[in-house]
């Protein structure tokens, strides 16, 4: 290559150089704060998503027909063990629907003096509007990881209810709290030096169905259901139509028909 050649392109090589550099950087990766935004409306948006589902169930289902729903669709083993019952003493008021924030529980006969309860204290600040408090299975009885103070810190953060498989204690503070908590049994011992969160956020056994973080967790007098999430449009479509057959059939049973007759029909019992 000639001088001539090599000096046009070192020249051409240098204009589009600066060309670039006077361009904006459309491929630029996003801010920060952009993301931090970006994060935040995506929360809300989901936040509102979800106000909208939980109203929607609270008025228009139950848990028992969320369970005929998940049996049809072969997820036969959603609803919580039935040692687990609610602790408000209203039998219609005393449920929830929200979602799954878990925490995952270690027996232990010894004090960390330094951090006695290991994540617990994480988890509870972590609580949002929605969240249902899931406690991974203590079936020793050996301590109490709800109380006052958690029910305290849980409504505060906007959280709707807690699923304690183990003991509960301060139970008359948490029902004046009007706080709605499932437990399976009731003991006065504090879980230091009895148990530790090791992890939080992650799945856990809890009333003999394996719960995943952000899952459905709804609750009546009837007992505990989850929905998983793989099914979750699905599963709430089909129970209302259920609902709404149910409705149809019990209208029909007290305006004379037989039971065979409106099943013929509507095919729900």
């Amino acid at each position: 290559m000639n001088q001539e050649c090599t000096d046009s392109a070192a020249q051409l090589a240098m204009n589009n150089r600066l060309h670039a550099k006077r361009q904006p950087n459309n491929d630029r990766k996003p801010s920060q704060l952009f993301r931090r935004e970006f994060s935040k409306a995506n929360e809300d948006l989901a936040l509102n998503l979800d106000k909208t589902i939980f109203s929607f169930m609270r008025e228009s289902l139950f848990v028992a027909v969320v369970c005929d729903i998940l049996d049809s669709l072969g997820y036969r083993h959603q609803a919580m063990h039935g040692r687990l019952r609610p602790l408000l003493p209203n039998i219609r008021n005393c449920g929830f629907v929200g979602r799954a924030r878990t925490q995952s529980w270690m027996l232990t006969d010894y004090v960390v003096e330094e951090d006695p309860y290991g994540l617990e204290i994480e988890a509870m600040d972590s609580l949002g509007p929605g969240d249902v408090v899931v406690h991974s299975t203590d079936l020793s009885g050996a301590l109490s990881p709800w109380g006052e103070l958690m029910t305290t810190v849980a409504k505060r953060n906007g959280a709707v209810g807690c699923v304690c498989d183990a003991m509960v204690r301060d139970c008359t503070r948490i029902i004046d709290q009007e706080f709605p908590v499932y437990c399976a049994g009731v003991r006065p011992l504090d879980s230091k030096g009895r148990g530790r969160v090791m992890a939080f956020d992650v799945p856990v056994q809890c009333g003999e169905v394996l719960v995943r973080p952000r899952e459905i967790v709804f609750a009546d007098y009837d007992g505990i259901v989850v929905i998983p999430h793989e099914v979750e449009n699905e599963v709430l479509q089909l129970a209302l139509e259920k609902v709404e057959a149910e409705n149809k059939t019990r209208q029909e049973i007290k305006e004379g028909k037989t039971l065979r007759e409106v099943f013929d029909k509507y095919g729900v019992l």
